[in-house]
């Protein structure tokens, strides 16, 4: 009977340490394909091309910018980017500070920083991003992101 428990034991234990091992495999992966989404959508920034970076997120995603609504959905999300580069926002940077990845699902966490004309500083913050893989291929899934400046008075 122990001998039962001890096979058991070993294989769960083997199980978990070939899941793990696979898991920190992978996050140098993760890592590298967020990195490179995040070159994808300021490279589409600074071209003006608000379907472009709408496509890097899920059909279903949802953003959730600051002082605003939610805004639900890849074509939406497009329009909402481009209103941004439209109203004066001509640089965009993101530093990707950790990412971490379980199945078709990551997260990331970094720093932005927003410019205008002249690459004059407009905003900076902080955000966090839940990536799905789709096809294949990770996209944004959740996007939120807030300003670290100090309110208006």
């Amino acid at each position: 009977m122990r001998s039962g428990r001890r096979f058991v034991a070993a294989a769960v234990a083997g199980v978990a340490i070939a899941v793990w091992t696979g898991l920190a495999a992978a996050q140098p992966e993760v890592r590298a394909a967020v990195e490179e989404g995040n070159r994808r959508f300021v490279a589409a920034f600074l071209r003006g091309d608000g379907k472009a970076i709408g496509e890097l997120y899920t059909a279903s995603a949802e953003a959730f910018p600051p002082n605003g609504e939610v805004v639900r959905g890849r074509e939406a999300i497009a329009r909402f980017w481009q209103s941004v580069i439209d109203g004066g926002i001509k640089g965009v940077a993101v530093t990707t500070l950790e990412t971490e990845a379980q199945g078709d699902l990551a997260y990331e966490v970094g720093r932005y920083a927003l410019t205008g004309e002249g690459g004059k500083p407009v905003d900076q913050g902080k955000y966090v991003v839940v990536w799905k893989r789709d096809d294949g291929q990770w996209k944004l899934h959740r996007d939120i992101w807030n300003t670290s400046l100090p309110a208006a008075k």
